[in-house]
């Protein structure tokens, strides 16, 4: 029993070290991209405490949902997965390639545009709709 528990902590272990060097070189860009409300990016979410949500790959990299971008350096976004969660708080999208993600709406925050890679997707008007009514009826709006 000893040997299975250290043998599940060795390959479930988080890589703070890792995530520390690859923030360094990002805190240093001094390139920021410029995203746009209802684009889907690969972003450097990093490793993170607990049920926090996570990157993963070399750059620790999610795919985020830009909500609001009008910060000069960062914007609001909501995480993605690929496993689809039918939860009290996440939302069901379909992107234009017909692939299901769950926005995690729980985990929605702020981050650094220098975290954006790449652009992804850009949802359309009717399924970023569904983000909206979702915080229609979350926050009651």
């Amino acid at each position: 029993m000893v040997a299975i528990a250290k043998n599940y902590i060795l390959n479930n272990m988080k890589d703070f070290t890792g995530w520390s060097k690859r923030k360094i070189k990002i805190d240093s860009n001094q390139n920021f991209n410029h995203p746009k409300e209802k684009e889907i990016w690969w972003c450097s979410i990093g490793v993170n405490i607990g049920s926090e949500v996570y990157g993963k790959g070399y750059d620790y990299t999610r795919p985020v949902l830009v909500i609001n971008s009008e910060g000069a350096e960062s914007f609001i976004g909501i995480p993605l997965t690929s496993k689809i969660k039918s939860k009290k708080y996440s939302c069901i999208l379909k992107t234009d390639d017909g692939v299901l993600h769950t926005a995690l709406v729980y985990q929605i925050r702020s981050f650094d545009k220098r975290r954006l890679a790449e652009r992804k997707y850009v949802l359309s008007d009717g399924e970023y709709s569904k983000i909206q009514n979702y915080f229609k009826k979350l926050y009651k709006i």
